[in-house]
């Protein structure tokens, strides 16, 4: 069973990725996770605490948004592990908390005219917006985004440690993770990926994933489940022949080239095969229904009597079918690449 961690930030940009996911694997993981925030009122007259309030890094509406996928057991969404939370915060809190502090500008960028003003970026914004309620003229959640990203950040580790898929479109969270690694020397066997080379081919066969229901997606998924399967093996060999793909801060350009010299192009020279096979075997059907008495000696020897009006349909039959096997050779042979998936997804 293919098996991937979305540790990303879960705002509508999200619905198009998890319908990719939900395409090329078999189970998704939510990766959610809570800050607990102090509650006050005031009881006659005096100032109260009230108990705590969950703050989840994911929408109130999330159970029903996905609920498709939830009941189809496709998506699920993790919960703290309360017994390895002491393991983890001994290994991580004190070198998650220095990045988060030497990187505030990245998440909250110096305004470039007012004086100690700070930008609330697209990314930070959507945040706030969709897991705190957040609109403008009300305080900005410094605190909540920095636990956020802090806990967003040890899930990404702890995860590639236990040798899990983990993938994020969070351009700071990869930020984040980038300067992480650089800081420390540690190793995992886990893949953490900004970029998929299966979800990014997907992405220019695919017509656009807004128009397609969860149940769409799931329909072709069935459909395609022989190419589907051809095209993960494929993407495994891809990966195992590219090792840097797992590498952190991968330099894009160079993303760039594998993607393009790995999927691309043999892509494009796939469809144009499949392309020359149709235009051969019409081709070919065309030269002999031009000039039929090339079969007229073989077929005189049986009907020598016919007139050439019955000779010419019965060659008609027999070059048709002839090129139908033709063709249903070649399809073959086309239909066994790996990337014939996404032909079929056109």
């Amino acid at each position: 069973m293919r098996e991937i961690y979305y540790n990303s930030d879960i705002t509508p940009k999200a619905l198009n990725e998890i319908k990719l996911l939900a395409l090329y694997y078999d189970k998704i993981n939510i990766v959610n996770d809570a800050v607990y925030s102090p509650k006050f009122q005031t009881v006659n007259g005096k100032f109260e605490f009230a108990g705590t309030e969950d703050l989840q890094f994911i929408p109130k509406s999330f159970s029903t948004d996905y609920k498709f996928l939830l009941d189809e057991k496709l998506l699920s969404i993790t919960k703290r592990d309360e017994k390895d939370e002491d393991e983890y915060e001994k290994m991580f809190s004190k070198k998650i908390s220095r990045i988060l502090n030497s990187s505030h500008d990245l998440i909250f960028p110096k305004h470039p005219t007012e004086k100690n003003g700070k930008i609330i970026t697209e990314e930070v914004y959507d945040i706030m917006k969709y897991m705190v309620d957040f609109e403008w003229g009300k305080p900005v959640e410094d605190d909540f985004i920095w636990w956020y990203y802090a806990f967003k950040l040890k899930w990404f580790l702890k995860l590639l440690i236990e040798g899990k898929t983990c993938i994020s479109s969070s351009n700071n969270l990869n930020e984040l993770f980038s300067a992480f690694i650089k800081d420390v020397d540690i190793s995992y066997s886990g893949k953490g990926l900004s970029h998929s080379l299966a979800i990014d081919a997907i992405k220019i066969s695919l017509p656009n994933p807004d128009i397609l229901s969860f149940e769409d997606i799931l329909e072709l998924k069935v459909k395609l489940g022989d190419e589907l399967e051809n095209f993960k093996q494929t993407i495994n060999s891809i990966e195992d022949r590219n090792k840097e793909l797992f590498e952190p801060g991968m330099d894009t350009e160079r993303y760039s080239r594998i993607f393009y010299d790995e999927i691309k192009k043999p892509l494009s020279e796939l469809n144009l095969k499949l392309k020359n096979l149709k235009s051969k075997t019409f081709g070919d059907f065309i030269t002999k229904l031009q000039n039929p008495l090339s079969y007229s000696p073989l077929l005189g020897t049986v009907v020598a009597s016919l007139p050439i009006q019955f000779t010419l349909l019965f060659s008609m039959g027999l070059t048709s079918y002839t090129s139908y096997l033709q063709y249903k050779e070649g399809e073959r042979e086309i239909a066994n690449n790996g990337l014939y998936f996404l032909l079929k997804m056109k």
